[in-house]
């Protein structure tokens, strides 16, 4: 008896120190989503977007500016839902849109009976979605042009960190939807109601494509058995749609789980040291990428700002990080 209640304490001693081991890896592991704490909000987003070069850009379709801000966004026209909330937590899109809005998924994060993190979504109703209950930036601006124009994120465009970098701008992106373009002499009630764009895929940009916090780059293989690529870029797998049996975390991060998540290739990637790069003399040096097409009139376009959870940088180092999005459009003519 003596003997097999020893037998017995062992067993018990090895399963303690299993869990405690399993505690310390979750613990000091790097994992998407802010698995630490499941609330986690990220403050103080704050917007601007900028026209230039004979471009103008409204938020109500009547009052023409070459500068919007976080005001501008709040107010928009009568009926718009644009969302700016006070704080944002993670969200996954693989881009596709619905009735002209992006899809956009959250996650909650759990554990299975072995305590590997897991993961089930559900969709946005962004319809209904308020700036005081929004996990994500989304407004509507009008951009007109005279004629037809190619459209260019300048140099001045990046999204940063406003106080200590926790790297939370590495998994930040931004996202355009062409809604539909009308003539400019149609009265802002019109313009208003633009609605003839078949678009069924936003144009996503990744800033900061190849920056990465040094808990990620240092536990990258070892938590979702992927590597970082040329450049330092990561591919990533975003949520393609809701579901509710718990999956595997690690596995729709890094693509083996394909009836959840599917590879995003962003539309446009910039570097880290876009828009800071000097030439010879010292100067910044002038750095346009081109991002879409208007015809001549007004385009109604909504724009996203969001934090991707499915980006490996989404870490819970990152969390409690304050944000700005700047865009800069401009014509190069």
């Amino acid at each position: 008896m003596a003997k097999k209640q020893k037998k017995n304490k062992k067993k018990l001693s090895l399963l303690i120190l299993l869990l405690l081991i399993t505690v310390v890896m979750l613990g000091t592991s790097t994992y998407a989503w802010f698995t630490a704490n499941r609330v986690v909000t990220i403050n103080q987003i704050d917007v601007k977007v900028e026209a230039s070069n004979g471009l103008q850009i409204s938020t109500d379709a009547s009052t023409w500016k070459t500068v919007i801000t976080n005001d501008d966004i709040t107010s928009g026209y009568a009926g718009a839902n644009n969302i700016l909330p006070a704080t944002v937590t993670a969200v996954s899109t693989n881009g596709a849109i619905t009735n002209h809005l992006m899809d956009m998924y959250s996650g909650v994060i759990g554990n299975d009976d072995e305590g590997n993190y897991t993961i089930f979504t559900n969709k946005e109703n962004e319809a209904s979605t308020t700036s005081a209950n929004g996990k994500f930036v989304a407004f509507d601006v009008f951009l007109k042009v005279d004629k037809d124009e190619q459209i260019y994120l300048t140099q001045n465009s990046s999204v940063v960190n406003k106080d200590t970098d926790k790297g939370l701008q590495n998994s930040a992106r931004v996202a355009f939807v062409e809604i539909g373009t009308g003539d400019a002499s149609k009265a802002p009630g019109e313009l208003i109601k633009l609605n003839n764009s078949a678009a069924a895929k936003a144009f996503i940009w990744e800033p900061n494509a190849d920056a990465h916090a040094d808990t990620v780059k240092n536990q990258l293989s070892s938590t979702y058995g992927v590597s970082l690529v040329a450049n330092d870029k990561t591919p990533y797998y975003g949520i393609n749609g809701a579901f509710t049996t718990p999956q595997s975390l690690i596995e729709t991060v890094n693509g083996t789980n394909t009836d959840n998540s599917e590879l995003v290739t962003p539309d446009l990637a910039t570097l880290a040291a876009f828009g800071t790069e000097l030439d010879a003399d010292g100067n910044k040096v002038e750095d346009y990428k081109q991002v879409f097409s208007l015809s001549a009139g007004v385009t109604k376009m909504r724009i996203y700002m969001w934090v991707e959870g499915q980006d490996i940088d989404c870490e819970n180092y990152a969390t409690g990080a304050s944000i700005s999005y700047n865009l800069q459009f401009a014509i190069t003519d």
